[in-house]
C-alpha cells in the first residue's frame, strides 16, 4: 500500500483536510490517509478520524491543561485499534507520563516511551528549556526501557515507530542526532507546506533544500507546483536527488534512511533504475532560513 501522512503543527484544525481526504479514498483507495496529531479534538473531528484516516500517532504532550489531557486520553482510547501513541516524556510532568504509560500498557495501547529535548548539552538550549536534563531517577527508568546501553545517549526513534535504515543496520531507534555528512533521504519522505508562511521546506525541523543543499526554503506554497514539477523530472528521469546533510543536529527525521557509506543499496528501495543525484551541502550552517526565522520575521512585520 502507498503511503500518504500528514503532520502539523496541528492537521485536524485545518478545514480542508477533511473533503481532501474523503477525495483520496475515492480516488486513490490503494493510498493510506495517516494523521500524526496532538490528539485534542472533539466529538465531530473525532468521529471524521474514525471515518477517513486509516491510522497514525497521536503524541501525548504533558503540558497541555488539564482538560484538554483528559479529552485527549479519551480520544486516544477511542482510536487506540488504529492509533500509535507517544507518551512525550517531559523531565516535568515525568510521573504523570509514567502512570499514563503504565495505563496504555495494561489496557493494550501501541505507545512508546518518548524522551524529549534531546538536542545536547548546550547551556543557551537548556536555559531556554529547549534541552531537558533528566534526574537520575528519571534516566533509570529511561535505562529499565530502553536499556542502559541504549539510553545513555537517549537519541531518537521514529514517530511512527518505523524502521529505517542506518548505514545499513535496520533500526528504529538511534542514540546519535548528529548527521552531518551523510548522505540523507529526508526529502524523499517529507514536503512541509506552510500556508501562512507562503513557504514550503523539505521538512519541518530539517528544512535542507534538496535543490542547493542550504537550509532554506524549496519555495512558495503558492507555486507549489513548480517544485512538484522540478522533482518529478528528476524521478522521471531517474535520477533520485541525495543531501549531503550540512548539520550537526537532526530534530526530526530520524526514521529516514541515511548513510555515510555508498548510496548504491538504496537505490532500487523505492523505484527500479534510480541513480543517485548528490547535492553538496555548505561546510556550516551559519546562514539559514527556518520555519521559526520565517515566523519571527512575520512578527516584526505584524507588531
Amino acid at each position: 500500500m502507498r503511503k500518504l501522512s500528514f503532520t502539523g503543527g496541528e492537521p485536524t484544525i485545518h478545514d480542508d483536510l477533511w473533503p481532501f481526504l474523503e477525495m483520496v479514498a475515492e480516488k486513490y483507495p490503494e493510498y493510506s490517509r495517516g494523521i500524526t496529531t496532538n490528539g485534542y479534538f472533539g466529538d465531530n473531528i473525532l468521529q471524521k478520524m474514525k471515518k477517513l484516516t486509516t491510522g497514525g500517532t497521536i503524541s501525548y504532550h504533558p503540558e497541555a491543561t488539564p482538560e484538554q489531557k483528559k479529552r485527549v486520553v479519551e480520544n486516544i482510547f477511542e482510536l487506540k485499534d488504529k492509533y500509535f501513541v507517544n507518551v512525550m516524556f517531559h523531565k516535568d510532568y515525568f510521573n504523570e507520563c509514567k502512570l499514563l504509560s503504565e495505563r496504555l500498557k495494561n489496557e493494550g495501547v501501541n505507545f512508546s516511551v518518548r524522551p524529549i529535548g534531546d538536542d545536547g548539552d548546550d547551556q543557551t538550549s537548556i536555559d531556554k528549556g529547549y534541552t531537558h536534563v533528566y534526574t537520575d531517577t528519571q534516566q533509570q527508568y529511561f535505562n529499565s526501557v530502553f536499556g542502559r546501553e541504549e539510553s545513555l545517549a537517549l537519541g531518537r526513534g521514529c514517530c511512527g515507530k518505523r524502521k529505517f535504515s542506518l548505514d545499513g543496520h535496520v533500526s528504529s531507534r538511534v542514540d546519535n542526532t548528529n548527521f552531518f555528512g551523510y548522505s540523507c533521504f529526508n526529502h524523499f519522505y517529507f514536503l512541509y507546506i506552510n500556508s501562512e508562511l507562503d513557504r514550503v521546506w523539505t521538512h519541518q525541523t530539517c528544512g535542507v533544500n534538496w535543490m542547493d543543499g542550504t537550509v532554506k526554503p524549496l519555495g512558495t506554497a503558492s507555486s507549489f507546483g513548480e517544485v512538484v514539477d522540478e522533482l518529478s523530472d528528476l524521478v522521471f528521469r531517474r535520477r533520485l536527488p541525495i543531501v549531503k546533510c550540512p548539520k550537526t543536529y537532526c530534530g526530526c527525521g530520524m526514521c529516514t534512511d541515511k548513510t555515510n557509506r555508498g548510496v548504491e543499496p538504496f537505490m532500487t528501495k523505492w523505484i527500479e533504475g534510480m541513480q543517485p543525484h548528490f547535492v553538496q551541502g555548505p561546510p556550516t550552517t551559519t546562514n539559514v532560513n527556518t520555519v521559526r526565522e520565517e515566523f519571527a520575521k512575520l512578527d516584526t512585520i505584524q507588531n
